[in-house]
């Protein structure tokens, strides 16, 4: 059996992982303000590292990554937030951000680790080496796996100065991370290098071969340390000397990006308890504004579209969204337990109204939109006359998937290539570019050739997209249209109406007008006039409307057909 994309419960999976309330939610991604610490006003906190002026947090990590990534600039950064407040979730959107760019992702190794997991290496020796061990193993993972050659043979040359040939071989033999990690911790324990020195070792060889390469560690829950204040210590002290070495040795001049995240009474303390790092790094400080009205509002609004995107035009529609805008909103919270208490809300709703009902299909041009870039992109093959378009066709089943859009280039009656679609009535979700990635991967979607051929092509059709996630689909090789045009879906009688009575022409909401109208040949523009018409005036009858919104003598026919069947009337609207 096929599979039905609109049955699928995209939605719900979005407000079921935002009451989860945990993690990164690239859906929900808002801009949150940065200001400089001191300036009045609501808002995070932090200076820009390279000078240049920042105005939100995508701006200021883009502005990190650009120092580091592609200035070759230190770049190191504590987060300071209280629990709830999204400093785990910056931390994963960096992560995210750091894929976005192929030069970033191709070359760098990025380590993303919570403090606890250092402590649980299991080697007898201090948090330190530990520390050390679990960073230099992450990494020089990433580098005998890496497709350069020269970069693989250059991690494995430096670990063949410290390592025992057997022990190297083995390393070089593993195929799993975990395992990979703690033959390697347990070989370099034993060796006595100096762990520093063998980190700045690795990234100055690393660099000789590839001046562009970086090194970016995101450390989480500094937290975990609370109770062990030696660990504490430790880090402290390795944090300052990775700090004083890059300063001195190399002039802040190399690439390497170090986060690390915590609370901020844990932050506090773990920076004024030393005055020597409190002078190093108190003014290198992200700190998280708890989240306030405002924010709050952009993401309920950004779940409010999805929701009228998916669901506009059924019955119950109308009490649902009442019941949505009735949800009251809560600011003294932060953003997790907003996020919690808000999805578990529309839930409810959700499963009140909706259960039952898929979302909506794409109902607008999707197959001329699709064929318009087809067109374009195939223009070179199309000018010449072996090469033509099949007609644009509408969910084609291939490998069991349901494509809302397919059509195929032609070279003498052949198919050489091949064009994939899909459309959605509301800002697209990171899961349509999962799903539809995995389709296409199915039909084995060629978005490039080196025979010259010309590529497959994908395109996702939606009125919107977030700006991380359009970053994700140009890396797939799959093109965002953005489109507004919907057309208007039947709607089902609404058990709430009067059906004796019909649709009041007077007080009866766009929609149902619409609905209402067809069949008349009356064109959308012409009910828009009768909206805007009826605001100052109320209709008595089927002659003044028809002479108001000059109908032919036709459209007037059908009309009274309808009025006489009962489905439109002309009642006074109530005082």
């Amino acid at each position: 059996m096929p599979e039905d994309a609109g049955k699928k419960k995209l939605i719900k999976d979005l407000l079921i992982a935002v009451q989860r309330g945990e993690g990164f939610i690239e859906d929900i991604w808002i801009e949150r303000v940065i200001k400089l610490p001191g300036t009045e006003g609501e808002g995070s906190t932090a200076r820009s590292l390279s000078g240049r002026k920042v105005n939100n947090i995508t701006q200021l990590l883009e502005d990190d990554l650009q120092n580091c990534f592609d200035d070759g600039y230190f770049t190191f950064r504590f987060i300071s937030a209280i629990k709830g407040s999204g400093k785990t979730s910056l931390l994963t959107y960096l992560h995210q951000l750091t894929k976005t760019k192929p030069t970033y992702e191709k070359l760098s190794v990025v380590c993303r680790f919570p403090l606890s997991d250092v402590r649980s290496i299991a080697i007898p020796y201090n948090f330190s080496i530990k520390f050390y061990c679990y960073i230099l193993a992450q990494t020089f993972w990433e580098l005998l796996n890496n497709t350069n050659i020269l970069i693989k043979n250059g991690a494995k040359n430096i670990l063949s100065d410290y390592l025992e040939n057997n022990e190297l071989s083995e390393l070089i033999i593993a195929t799993k991370p975990k395992p990979f990690c703690a033959k390697f911790n347990r070989y370099l324990a034993n060796t006595g290098v100096i762990f520093e020195d063998l980190l700045f070792e690795l990234i100055y060889e690393v660099s000789r071969i590839e001046p562009q390469f970086t090194f970016a560690y995101l450390v989480d829950e500094l937290d975990s340390l609370e109770k062990y204040p030696n660990d504490l210590q430790e880090t402290r002290s390795i944090i300052k000397a990775l700090i004083k070495r890059v300063s001195q040795q190399f002039r802040s001049k190399i690439r390497l990006l170090i986060y690390i995240v915590g609370t901020s009474e844990n932050i506090k303390s773990f920076i004024d308890e030393d005055s020597v790092l409190e002078s190093l790094v108190s003014r290198w400080v992200i700190n998280l504004n708890t989240g306030y009205g405002n924010e709050f509002e952009m993401i309920r609004s950004k779940i409010d579209a999805r929701i009228e995107g998916a669901f506009k035009g059924y019955k119950n529609f109308s009490q649902a969204w009442q019941d949505i805008k009735n949800i009251p909103l809560n600011p003294a919270q932060n953003l997790r337990s907003f996020c919690q208490e808000y999805a578990t809300a529309v839930i409810e709703i959700h499963e009140k109204h909706f259960r039952e009902e898929p979302e909506k299909s794409f109902e607008g041009n999707a197959r001329q939109l699709v064929e318009a870039q087809c067109r374009q992109k195939w223009q070179t093959h199309l000018n010449k006359k072996s090469y033509t378009l099949s007609s644009v066709s509408t969910t084609t089943v291939l490998e069991g998937h349901a494509f809302d859009c397919y059509i195929e280039l032609h070279h003498n009656n052949s198919c050489v290539a091949r064009a994939f679609g899909e459309a959605k009535n509301y800002e697209l979700l990171s899961g349509h570019l999962e799903t539809f990635n995995e389709w296409l991967e199915d039909v084995k979607f060629k978005p490039s050739n080196t025979d010259g051929t010309p590529p497959d092509l994908a395109f996702i059709i939606a009125p919107s997209c977030p700006s991380l996630l359009q970053r994700k689909l140009e890396l797939k090789n799959i093109c965002f249209i953005e489109s507004n045009k919907v057309v208007t879906p039947v709607i089902e009688p609404d058990e709430t109406i009067n059906i004796t009575s019909g649709v009041d022409i007077n007080t009866a909401e766009k929609d149902l007008i619409v609905n209402a109208f067809k069949g008349t040949a009356i064109k959308k523009t012409t009910i828009d006039r009768l909206m805007q018409f009826r605001s100052n005036k109320n209709y008595k009858n089927l002659d003044e409307l028809a002479a108001d919104l000059k109908l032919t003598q036709n459209a007037k026919q059908k009309l009274q057909k309808k009025v006489d069947d009962g489905k439109i009337c002309f009642s006074a609207p109530s005082k």
